[in-house]
């Protein structure tokens, strides 16, 4: 608010010429004029000479200046007036603001009508609208009002402190993850890095060994080769004393003599040095199993890593649908059956019609996901314990056969006939197995169904097949496969995004075999059964 102007004119009054502002310690000089001590001290004398007034332009002495006390105190009043005349123009203006007037008739309004719920004045209230009515003072009326905000304050600051607990102990769980994750890292790169070192040293242990078993099959090639070009000599200085008997006359072939060159080399026997020691042969079986042994670890270590660390189990079931007339499917539609006789009940267009194929009726588009398929035949363990301790048998039996003497037969026509023989029953064996056999894997939903089918990669199939005679991989051509343990639980891991099939031993952990490809469609779990007696299972 501007200032009044009786005060406007002391303030010029008490004002400095010099600095414009009020009288600071004032003083006054020869002439009369009153200015600030601090500004008198900024005059500067001329060429010399005394200072002048900066009004009067007369020369003074500043050993003259005086103090004027009275102006001092009048400078404080007039800024103490100045202040207290703001702070009542403040609170005047302030008021109109801050209470509420009745818009008829000007006063304070200090009543409620509950029955039209307005704010009335004392005149409302006793005028002729209003006084029938039910009125109450205003604190009154906003009683309940301020209550329920008061209650809903209350719930707010409730809700304030629990969100606000929440949060403290969110970050406290979330820093806890963290520092577990971070211990956890730590493990993991502690863990893997003593893996490493300890298959570096086992590694350095196989080499070691197998440098071993070099040089000694170095130095044994050496003294065969030796013990060779001597029997060899031996042989050539014979049969040259034998060209030269044959060379003679009857009578002299007739003398006992002659008879000494043939018992050095009896009929069809010939000298066969042994080429590798028992103690070097016996060390490099003993590698070899531990070779084998090696393999079977890693790719046991290999299936578990890949089955437990990333890849989500799933439920999967077959779809009856697509379900060849060969098949029987069980209630749970999780296992299936080979029957000889094609069933005709019901007909589809995504049936199998030749093939005994059947698909899952859950799809993948993505993801890593893995399932076990149990294959179930009767005398499966059996077969396998027989074939071990026959293959053990046959260790065994040449073992004790040994080298014998250091010689060996020669092969006649007929031993060749009868191997011959041999091999070609055992293929016809092989055939009639092939023949009964099931496969498990994985196959595009919109593979063909109809007629033969080859149900390779190509064709959108990615399986394997299994018989009592192995297990192959059903590529073009197909590839056989030497597990260690015949599987009787497959284990089938998709990777949609990176494009592999890996299959594995489910009770052993080895990684059997992995399909790579680029996949584009919906794929579907596949079994393909001609198998009598033989039920696979869906796992879990």
């Amino acid at each position: 608010m501007a200032t009044s102007a009786p005060l406007r004119s002391l303030e010029e009054e008490v004002t400095c010429s010099i600095c414009l502002d009020y009288l600071r310690d004032p003083v006054t000089i020869d002439c009369g004029h009153v200015f600030c001590r601090s500004c008198t001290g900024d005059i500067r004398p001329i060429s010399g000479s005394r200072p002048v007034c900066p009004l009067c332009k007369k020369p003074f002495k500043k050993e003259n200046i005086r103090p004027v006390w009275q102006l001092a105190s009048l400078v404080e009043n007039i800024e103490r007036l100045k202040v207290d005349k703001g702070r009542e123009q403040g609170e005047l203006a302030r008021e109109p603001q801050d209470v509420k007037l009745c818009e008829r008739h000007q006063e304070k309004l200090h009543y409620f009508c509950e029955d039209d719920g307005k704010l009335l004045c004392v005149m409302c209230r006793e005028s002729r609208e209003h006084r029938p009515h039910t009125a109450v003072l205003v604190e009154k009326a906003a009683l309940p009002h301020r209550e329920k905000i008061l209650n809903y304050l209350s719930t707010l600051r409730r809700d304030r402190d629990k969100i606000h607990g929440l949060q403290v102990k969110g970050e406290a769980d979330i820093l806890a993850a963290l520092i577990k994750l971070q211990e956890q890292r730590q493990y993991i790169v502690s863990e893997f890095k003593q893996g490493h070192q300890f298959l570096k040293k086992r590694e350095q242990h196989l080499l070691d060994q197998l440098a071993t078993l070099e040089q000694l099959l170095t130095e044994g090639r050496e003294k065969f080769k030796t013990r060779g070009v001597s029997e060899l000599s031996r042989l050539e200085m014979v049969i040259s004393e034998l060209e030269g008997k044959a060379r003679q006359p009857a009578a002299e072939l007739m003398q006992p003599s002659c008879n000494v060159h043939f018992l050095r080399y009896p009929r069809k026997k010939f000298w066969v040095g042994k080429p590798i020691p028992h103690m070097v042969k016996r060390k490099t079986g003993e590698f070899t199993d531990k070779v084998l042994s090696l393999q079977r670890g890693l790719r046991q270590f290999q299936g578990k890593l890949l089955r437990e660390l990333e890849y989500k189990t799933v439920s999967v079931t077959l779809d009856p649908q697509s379900a060849s007339g060969y098949l029987q499917l069980s209630e749970d539609w999780k296992s299936v059956m080979y029957t000889s006789q094609y069933q005709s009940n019901s007909l589809y267009p995504q049936q199998f019609d030749c093939e005994p194929g059947v698909l899952g009726s859950k799809g993948f588009t993505w993801g890593k996901v893995y399932w076990e398929v149990e294959v179930e035949r009767e005398g499966w363990s059996e077969d396998e314990e027989d074939v071990e301790e026959e293959e053990g048998d046959e260790e065994e039996n040449e073992e004790e056969a040994g080298y014998g003497d250091g010689y060996d037969d020669w092969e006649t026509d007929e031993d060749e006939e009868s191997l011959g023989e041999e091999e070609e029953e055992e293929e016809e064996e092989e055939e009639e197995e092939a023949l009964e056999s099931c496969m498990v894997g994985v196959a595009r939903d919109s593979v063909k169904r109809k007629g033969d089918l080859s149900l390779r990669p190509e064709d959108g199939v990615w399986a394997l097949r299994l018989s009592s005679s192995g297990i192959w991989a059903n590529t073009s051509p197909e590839a056989q496969l030497f597990p260690a343990l015949r599987p009787r639980r497959v284990g089938i891991a998709l990777d949609y995004e990176e494009g592999t099939v890996t299959f594995t031993n489910a009770e052993s952990q080895e990684l059997l075999y992995t399909f790579t490809a680029t996949f584009t469609q919906r794929l579907v779990p596949f079994l393909w059964l001609k198998w009598p007696g033989t039920r696979l299972l869906l796992r879990p």
